[in-house]
Parts: C-alpha cells; sequence; structure tokens
C-alpha cells in the first residue's frame, strides 16, 4: 500500500461570477445602488455563463442581493435548473458618500478627502463607507460560513468584483495591500477549491464565449 503524501481532504469548490455588465460599470462610477439594473450586454452575459455553468453541474447557487447580481443569477437559474440563495453579508464594498461618483470627480471636487484616502486606499475608508480590510474581513467571515455549510459541495457564487478580489487574496494568503492589482470584469468567472489546509485557484477571470 503506498504511502499518501496528504491526508486526503475534503474540497469544497467556488465559482466566482462577477454579475453582467450595468451603466455604472461603463462609466466608472463607485456604486454601491442594489436597484441599477443589467445592460443588454450584461444580460447577453450572464445567459453565457448559465450555458457553460450548466456543463459544470454546481450543486448549490448563491448570490450578493443587490438587483443586478440577482438579475444575473436569475439567467443562470433559467439555464441550470438551480434555485438561488441571497446572501446579503456578500454585498459589495460600500462607498458611503462617494456613492454614484468616480475617482476623478472625488479627486477633482473634494481633492483633501481624496487626498487623505488615498494615501492609504487599503486601510483608509470613503466617508460613510467601509476599508478594504473591513471589506475583506466581512467577506472571509461569511464565505468561512459557507464553506462549513456546504463542505464538499459545488457553489457557483454570483457576485461582485470587490468581493471577488477578497475571497482570492484570502486564498493566496497575499497581504490584502494586493487587493487593487486583480482584474475581476463584468461576465467573468473565477474558480477557488477549498479544503481544511489548502486553497487552490484555478482560474481567475475566465469569460465564456457566446
Amino acid at each position: 500500500m503506498s504511502e499518501e503524501l496528504h491526508p486526503p481532504e475534503t474540497i469544497t469548490s467556488i465559482y466566482l461570477i462577477r454579475h453582467g455588465h450595468t451603466e455604472p460599470t461603463e462609466q466608472g462610477k463607485l456604486y454601491n445602488d442594489p436597484e441599477v439594473e443589467l445592460t443588454e450586454k450584461g444580460m447577453a452575459q450572464s445567459q453565457n455563463i448559465g450555458t457553460w455553468l450548466k456543463s459544470e453541474s454546481p450543486d448549490i447557487l448563491l448570490s450578493s442581493s443587490a438587483f443586478r447580481v440577482r438579475s444575473t443569477a436569475s439567467l443562470i437559474e433559467k439555464a441550470t435548473g438551480m434555485q438561488n440563495t441571497p446572501l446579503h453579508e456578500l454585498d459589495e464594498w460600500s462607498v458611503g458618500e462617494w456613492e454614484g461618483r468616480t475617482y476623478l470627480d472625488i479627486k477633482k471636487n473634494d481633492p483633501e478627502i481624496y487626498k487623505q484616502w488615498v494615501a492609504d486606499p487599503i486601510v483608509n475608508a470613503p466617508p460613510g463607507g467601509e476599508s478594504i480590510v473591513d471589506l475583506c474581513t466581512r467577506i472571509n467571515r461569511r464565505l468561512k460560513e459557507v464553506i462549513a455549510e456546504h463542505e464538499g459541495k459545488s457553489i457557483a457564487l454570483v457576485t461582485h468584483a470587490g468581493v471577488i478580489r477578497a475571497i482570492l487574496i484570502e486564498a493566496l494568503g497575499a497581504p490584502v495591500r494586493n487587493f487593487w492589482r486583480i482584474a475581476i470584469p463584468t461576465g467573468s468567472i473565477s474558480r477557488v477549491d477549498f479544503s481544511e489546509n489548502f486553497a487552490t485557484i484555478y482560474y481567475v477571470s475566465f469569460v465564456p464565449a457566446p
């Protein structure tokens, strides 16, 4: 009998799916507006994800609570037959008083506040919002609960770019300061496997073809 290098561990696979395209995304706005809708491009992206995901046969479909995310999940439901469960704890980075604004607008019209934030955009929070450190703490606390609840399953999680970055940083064991170095386009999928002692990233920002 051959000796095992590592004891077997239960694997929980997570497909991290960013919602489809929206107008504020196209305009480069910071937003956490729960009512923003998908564009036609966003709906097409979501349909492509659903078609591709059907062949992967995940066990569970979860999402953040924003309308654009639930709309993406709804199109995945139609393609796969799964039923979505929204989790508000996995909502996007709260940008507080910067809601609906661009970085350029903030820099131009609130230069001192922007200067203070950009001095350390990981630790400093927008006025009335949360810091990236706080975001990563919130997301990964809830992620651990999700994994414990669905251990050994395959999970499709429809969510936001910031949430996906937070989870990838956790999987890599990388410093949170690397947060902004990961590009997560709309309509993309990243896959991570988690076990008790390991995390393995298989791909990042894969966009299924039409």
